[in-house]
């Protein structure tokens, strides 16, 4: 694996194919990132924000972005929000989505204290606790949390 790892400008095209295999997995939200970024409801591009997308030579195997959270409780406190995170499931296991996961904290320190996330699958449940996400009981907005270091 020759692994690439760049911040977007724009979607890839490959982007529709990335979707068309997380849709056969049942899960929308890389369709979703594609609506919202193309009708400029989100396109990673406020303050703090960015879009990273996973690429072995020139094939696109992974994308994830961060978003700003705004706690209610804290005000002083900026906190990320991982979104629209996918590797492609051959992929997976073979550390790129750790890969992924770590630049992405990394360009996140700059702005946030610390980043949350929301999922429902047991295997990413499993994925972020192994990089020291906990899991939040019962917080309206997401369910797994890490303060930035």
């Amino acid at each position: 694996m020759n692994i690439t790892i760049d911040k977007a400008e724009q979607l890839p095209t490959q982007i529709q194919e990335l979707a068309k295999q997380a849709q056969k997995e049942g899960f929308q939200f890389v369709d979703r990132l594609i609506e919202e970024y193309e009708s400029g409801k989100n396109r990673f591009n406020q303050p703090g924000e960015f879009l990273l997308f996973v690429y072995d030579d020139e094939k696109l195997i992974a994308c994830g972005g961060l978003n700003q959270q705004w706690n209610e409780n804290e005000i002083d406190n900026r906190i990320g929000r991982v979104r629209r995170f996918y590797v492609l499931p051959k992929y997976r296991k073979h550390g790129v989505g750790k890969q992924l996961l770590q630049h992405l904290e990394k360009n996140a320190r700059e702005n946030f204290s610390a980043l949350c996330l929301n999922t429902d699958t047991k295997s990413a449940a499993h994925f972020y606790q192994k990089q020291n996400y906990v899991f939040v009981e019962n917080h309206p907005n997401y369910s797994y949390f890490k303060y930035l270091l």
